[in-house]
């Protein structure tokens, strides 16, 4: 077991002693064979199940040691050789304004390898949480066959500034799913969960359950909800209403005090608090009929059923069928969900002005010459490229025609995406400058993957190009290696290189050439929520071309960043194994093997320095991005106006940035 240690730097708030691995464990159960006792088959067909009756459909699936060891020696063979901060984990770097604690992912292997879990479900778990306290959000283990269930809590949650106090406010109730949810709930403060006043529970689990930062106030922010400013950041992981894992425990309670018949939040006049016990309730997906149709359905992938015998979890004999191709490209395209959180979804966008430019992001007037320009998502599908940019062109001459003078970049809820397409938002204000230093971790099997692509000309790999020689077209840089120090062990890595963006570009047809505003006329609009390449679009707009940053929501009194794990670039299990198909690599010896259930995985393979001074700092890990706190110049919070109604926050910012409220922080 691995305790997190207590973390002073958090100004008043602890993070508590959290069981890394949480779930009991016990001998192997056998799978029922009577009809009468599949739990699975009692909840076919309805559309909400209690929390009892989903919990014992998910844990009807026996543990299987098989199965076990496969996904381990997987996911092994991933961090180990191609996670490009396992060794920095185990041994992270001390940073004031960070919640970073050492995970030794190797020895968390093999403390879940030695237990016997008392469900699959229980095991599959324990590695998903495994992976989710590095607190980088690259770093992921989706086991789909338990994430099929959306369970809810009818209360949902906000945050807000009420007559300068922090409170935990009923955001909206969800009286479609439990009828004993009321209305005239939203609006009230809660004052305790569980017994425990609210704002230190929800800190606490900010802190202990949410993976996606490394910055307390992101994970404050992601866990909580605003009913209308959602752009589909749906990994329903750590939420506190919504779970697409099996909840901890049945029902909260929650202590309530509302407003008196007449008077608003703000005016602080309530009638008596109550207690209200309220259930997680779980939505049922469609595509079962029992217990093993939803096996069949959700979690056997085909490479285990191709594969299953006495040779099942070894490389020479294993088939690779073309459903186990078919099966990774709908995992890697999003296929792998019955259900989708179709509530969650954003209401008018249109409301504080007119909005173009399609489905990545949206061109909004304010009327005080102010535009926001709203960046949904850098995830450009190959065939949208031409489309993204020409929209943001077109965005950008409108503004100008119009005599916009100021814009707000609004990369909030922004999970990052193309790293191109972030390259050129940045050089349609900027031009083209410089980007910053990254490398890989050097692997025998990397060197003849990426050998093997400049030799067929083929996948992401042969767009990596020398920083020294960008025109070179060679894999030297990944061959001619250097050594660092990471955490406590000497790790190879490539060379510095340089993102090719050449077959991005060729669709582009214009580039927009900015010589109307000056940074000091951009603001970044971010609630921490701008992950992966929108954290790298951010860091650069700020740290290289002073763009200041506004932070909103988050804790009262607690610093706040605009961009979380900035890590470099991602992968994803499913893609890269379609990749080593496709250069004839699939069964090299060191490549990892599919997973023997229905399951994907994300890493960070390459790695991403800030800016520094003549490269003084090249391969100091203090200098890495992920590992480095960037704080937000201003800080906005959420309040009784803007919480539920984006265009009011906008036009709260736009006040900012015309009164020159948001200058640069000097550089600490």
């Amino acid at each position: 077991m691995k305790l997190l240690p207590n973390n002073p730097s958090h100004s008043g708030y602890k993070v508590t002693a959290a069981i890394l691995l949480f779930l009991s464990v016990t001998s192997p159960i056998t799978l029922a064979a009577k009809p009468k006792d599949d739990p699975c088959a009692a909840i076919a067909g309805q559309s909400i199940a209690s929390f009892t009756e989903a919990k014992a459909c998910l844990e009807h699936f026996p543990f299987d040691q098989t199965i076990a060891d496969q996904t381990i020696d997987t996911i092994r063979s991933v961090t180990k050789d191609l996670y490009v901060f396992n060794e920095i984990a185990a041994s992270p770097p001390r940073v004031d304004g960070l919640s970073v604690v050492p995970v030794n992912i190797s020895y968390g292997l093999d403390v879940i390898k030695q237990e016997k879990w008392k469900s699959d479900r229980a095991f599959q778990d324990a590695v998903a949480l495994l992976l989710d306290k590095v607190q980088d959000a690259h770093l992921v283990y989706a086991p789909f066959c338990y994430r099929q269930f959306i369970f809810w809590q009818p209360i949902q949650l906000n945050s807000l500034i009420r007559n300068r106090r922090l409170v935990v406010n009923v955001a909206y109730v969800k009286n479609d799913i439990w009828p004993d949810a009321k209305e005239s709930w939203t609006g009230c403060e809660v004052t305790h969960i569980d017994d425990r006043e609210a704002i230190d529970m929800v800190v606490d689990y900010a802190v202990n359950n949410n993976g996606e930062s490394k910055d307390v106030n992101t994970c404050y922010n992601n866990i909580m909800n605003t009913k209308s400013y959602f752009h589909g950041w749906d990994d329903g992981a750590d939420d506190l209403g919504y779970h697409r894992f099996l909840p901890a425990q049945e029902t909260h309670a929650y202590t309530l005090r509302c407003p008196k018949k007449g008077s608003q939040p703000i005016d602080e006049q309530y009638d008596p608090p109550f207690t209200v016990k309220v259930p997680w309730v779980a939505q049922v997906p469609q595509g079962f009929s029992d217990a093993d149709s939803y096996w069949q359905s959700y979690c056997q992938s085909a490479y285990q059923s191709n594969n299953n015998g006495p040779n099942f979890g070894k490389r020479n004999g294993a088939v690779w069928s073309e459903e186990t191709s078919n099966e990774l490209k709908r995992i890697h395209e999003g296929q792998a969900f019955d259900l989708s959180p179709s509530s969650y979804a954003s209401g008018n966008s249109n409301a504080a002005g007119e909005a173009k430019g399609g489905r990545y992001m949206e061109f909004i007037e304010l009327d005080n010459k102010v535009g926001v320009i709203d960046i949904q998502s850098f995830s450009v599908d190959m065939q949208d490229r031409g489309e993204f940019a020409s929209n943001f062109t077109q965005g950008l001459e409108t503004f100008e025609k119009n005599g916009i003078e100021k814009i707000i970049l609004d990369l909030s809820q922004n999970g990052g995406g193309d790293a191109c397409a972030g390259e050129y938002i940045i050089n349609s204000f900027f031009g083209s400058t410089p980007d910053y230093q990254s490398d890989v971790k050097y692997t025998p099997f990397m060197e003849r993957v990426i050998q093997k692509a400049y030799k067929d000309k083929a996948t992401k790999w042969y767009d990596y190009r020398s920083e020294a020689d960008p025109t070179k077209i060679s894999a030297d840089w990944y061959t001619n290696t250097v050594t660092y120090k990471r955490g406590k062990e000497d790790v190879k890595f490539s060379q510095p290189i340089t993102l090719s963006c050449d077959g991005w570009d060729s669709g582009v047809h214009k580039q927009y050439k900015n010589d109307r505003w000056k940074p000091s006329d951009l603001l970044i609009l971010s609630d921490g929520r701008c992950g992966s390449t929108c954290a790298i679009v951010a860091s650069r707009l700020r740290l290289s071309h002073q763009v200041p940053a506004l932070g909103f929501g988050g804790i009262r009194g607690n610093r706040m960043q605009y961009a979380s794990f900035p890590g470099g670039e991602s992968e994803r299990l499913s893609g890269f194994l379609m990749d080593l198909q496709s250069l004839g690599l699939e069964n090299d010896p060191e490549a990892p093997l599919p997973f023997p259930e229905r399951a994907d995985m994300g890493w960070t393979f390459r790695e991403m320095y800030g800016p520094m001074e003549n490269k003084k700092g090249q391969g100091d890990e203090r200098h890495l991005l992920e590992y480095s706190v960037n704080y937000a110049d201003c800080r906005l919070y959420f309040d009784d106006d803007n919480a539920d109604d984006v265009q009011a926050l906008w036009k709260q910012v736009a006040k900012i940035i015309l009164d020159g409220e948001c200058p640069l922080l000097a550089k600490e």
